[in-house]
């Protein structure tokens, strides 16, 4: 249920109605740039949810809350629509979750911090840019807002609106600088990657209770008892609809498996553990922990040498040769284009590249991170370097 705020900002809109939505249509349908954001409830939710939609016109921010059953097709009509361009910033998590949740496409994106990426800027984060670009003061204690809940505060609200309200100009002054600098087709590859993005549903890793701190002190029973209670948790936390975290920390099922509690005083004795999560889960922690006692200690998990999948196997001798060339060659590149190596290539591409027998143009073109782009761009070049080392046969 949506509980509209008790305070707007100075020329932000909070739409939680069919008629609010219908109201603010025309204005964004008219738009030829939307400068789009959300905000989502992944530090306290399990099944992670779109709470928050912001979209800001030229002279309008808009605040949607999706929370209160709206049906946001309109929206998504404009988001699949090429002629009106999309501009987010770090926007891969924004179009996942409103592709996988609420079904949109999304066709003619511009993204600010890619594009600062290109452009070789050191600090391409939205607060640093809104701050030396338009003297703006970015609170980051709203990043990890509760964003589920109603109604929202007035800061929290400035703090959306802001996360839209200055991308149109940022898009505008960044589309400049690409041109001038020739990298304009560049940042228009990676922005077309963007639209394809998928949402990944949070998954259960079993062997996580492994890298908890504190848990390579724990021997035999211990372990099987952390086991167990990662186990209970993920359910916990699955049937509440909670983040993991917060149902129990680590630190406290870490605790649990050095004490091995057996009784309500022992565990309410168990530091890290506040006394109503005891009160609230006691049959269920005693439980666990008594059946996985029963059930035998746990083995420490003996390191295997490790196994290589595609792309993931050592390089031979010649292979290393042509891997430190590319290296040397990326890193002069780079420092001359004045952006960070990995925007000239990866390390992974350029060990796929090491490992390509026959090099030619097009054995480039199929290795997997050399796109068109980097192909025009740099093929003639890795060409020479490769074959400085591995020489092509007469």
């Amino acid at each position: 249920m949506s509980v509209s705020p008790l305070h707007l900002p100075p020329g932000v809109h909070w739409i939680d109605t069919v008629q609010a939505l219908a109201e603010a249509l025309p204005d964004l349908r008219q738009a030829r740039d939307l400068a789009i954001d959300t905000e989502a409830d992944s530090y306290y939710a399990y099944r992670v949810k779109v709470c928050l939609l912001q979209i800001s016109t030229r002279e309008h921010d808009y605040l949607i809350d999706p929370l209160a059953g709206l049906d946001l097709a309109p929206l998504a009509e404009l988001a699949a629509d090429a002629e009106v361009r999309k501009v987010f910033h770090a926007g891969s998590n924004d179009v996942a979750l409103l592709s996988h949740h609420h079904g949109f496409r999304f066709a003619n994106l511009f993204d600010t911090m890619l594009a600062a990426q290109v452009l070789g800027l050191r600090r391409p984060g939205l607060a640093s840019l809104l701050q030396e670009r338009f003297g703006v003061e970015q609170k980051k204690t709203y990043q990890t807002s509760d964003w589920s809940k109603r109604p929202l505060t007035e800061g929290q609200l400035e703090y959306a609106a802001g996360d839209t309200r200055y991308l149109l100009e940022l898009r505008d002054q960044f589309e400049r600088e690409l041109a001038a600098k020739g990298r304009a087709e560049e940042a228009r590859e990676e922005f077309e990657k963007l639209a394809f993005v998928q949402h990944t549903e949070r998954e259960f890793d079993p062997d996580s209770f492994r890298r908890a701190p504190g848990a390579e002190h724990l021997e035999g029973a211990g372990l099987r008892v952390l086991h167990d209670l990662f186990l209970l948790r993920d359910q916990i936390a699955a049937q509440r609809d909670r983040s993991p975290h917060r149902v129990f920390p680590d630190r406290a099922l870490v605790e649990l498996a050095h004490r091995l509690p057996r009784s309500p005083a022992q565990l309410r004795d168990v530091p890290g553990l506040p006394r109503w999560q005891v009160e609230r889960d006691e049959r269920a922690l005693l439980g666990t922990i008594a059946s996985a006692l029963a059930a035998g200690p746990l083995e420490r998990e003996r390191r295997a040498r490790p196994r290589h999948v595609d792309g993931d196997a050592p390089l031979r001798d010649d292979e290393k040769r042509v891997f430190e060339a590319l290296r040397a060659w990326r890193t002069q590149r780079a420092a001359e284009r004045d952006v960070d190596e990995s925007r000239v290539a990866t390390s992974g591409t350029l060990r796929n590249i090491a490992r390509t027998d026959g090099l030619s143009i097009e054995r480039l073109a199929a290795v997997p991170g050399m796109s068109p782009f980097r192909v025009r761009e740099y093929g003639d070049e890795i060409l020479r370097v490769v074959a400085g080392i591995r020489p092509r046969p007469s």
